[in-house]
């Protein structure tokens, strides 16, 4: 009996060649070449619309606070140069905050006590950490090292166009919110679709930018300077949109900063707008009535 021979096959290759698996990651890297700056440009997106939704959130507390109150709120309330409770305290209740206003007893309670010399210190009600009042493109620590570490916030209050040599307590810098304000719609004669109400601002340590806090003002520091903590003035170095002054309004967004205005809208004013327009919509009653638009 003879066995059949069955033909055995020549072994088929399996696997990639050297040059084929070259291949594949030339193509695998240009992929993903491609795709990452896809990728930063919907992050940087998303962030930048989560921080127009901030300020339009915080644009609804402050509206809110002024239905309740028959004003706007003060930049901040405080006797003098001591330090007081910030405007971002006031509308705590309006911001679904009501729990920590009172927990940190705004209405009720000294702000900032034991003080440190004449400046405020925190505690763990106003270092609480509020992404409302955090723009998702300026990442930074969420306590303000330059600000006594409080809580960082990167929204500040524009107190008008008008400045000062020397602060002076109680001053009408002539916007809507400083010191003690108390000011009404019927008083901004300029139109509250063109008068700055709160403005972006970044912590950058490379541009030597502290941002803000949301808290409070902190009061005088150990060399009697007084440290502006939850507004600024628009003058001519401020008002240059991402300039090279230290508090001048800020983002970490391509080509501008947000800004809240007195009617709730927030805009977008784009890097090299002309700066006396930008000063004049900081005043409430100037008379210097601009087009919000012409910046945009």
């Amino acid at each position: 009996m003879h066995l059949l021979e069955v033909p055995v096959k020549p072994s088929t290759r399996s696997g990639f060649t050297l040059i084929e698996l070259l291949v594949v990651i030339a193509i695998i890297a240009i992929l993903i070449a491609l795709l990452v700056p896809a990728v930063q440009k919907v992050r940087a997106a998303a962030a930048r619309i989560q921080c127009e939704n901030n300020l339009k959130q915080i644009g609804l507390g402050i509206h809110n606070y002024y239905s309740a109150k028959k004003s706007f709120p003060a930049a901040y309330t405080a006797t003098g140069y001591k330090q007081g409770w910030g405007w971002g305290s006031a509308i705590l209740p309006y911001l679904e905050q009501g729990p920590l206003y009172q927990s940190a007893g705004v209405q009720d309670q000294v702000f900032g006590l034991p003080l440190k010399g004449s400046m405020a210190t925190p505690n763990q009600w106003t270092q609480t950490q509020l992404a409302l009042f955090r723009c998702p493109s300026n990442g930074g620590p969420p306590l303000n090292d330059h600000r006594g570490d409080f809580a960082t916030s990167h929204y500040r209050a524009v107190a008008g166009p008008y400045t000062t040599p020397n602060f002076i307590p109680d001053h009408d810098f002539g916007g809507v919110m400083y010191q003690n304000s108390h000011n009404k719609f019927a008083q901004i004669t300029d139109g509250s679709s063109n008068t700055l109400l709160i403005g972006e601002c970044t912590l950058d340590d490379s541009k030597n930018r502290w941002a803000a806090i949301w808290a409070g003002m902190r009061g005088l520091d150990s060399v009697g300077i007084y440290i502006s903590d939850v507004m600024w003035w628009m003058d001519a170095t401020s008002a240059k949109i991402n300039g090279d002054a230290p508090q001048a309004f800020s983002s970490m967004h391509t080509g501008g900063a947000f800004f809240l205005f007195c009617d709730g809208t927030v805009r977008f004013i784009r890097e090299g707008a002309d700066i006396d327009g930008i000063i004049w919509l900081a005043g409430r009653n100037d008379g210097k009535i601009v087009n919000p638009d012409d910046f945009i």
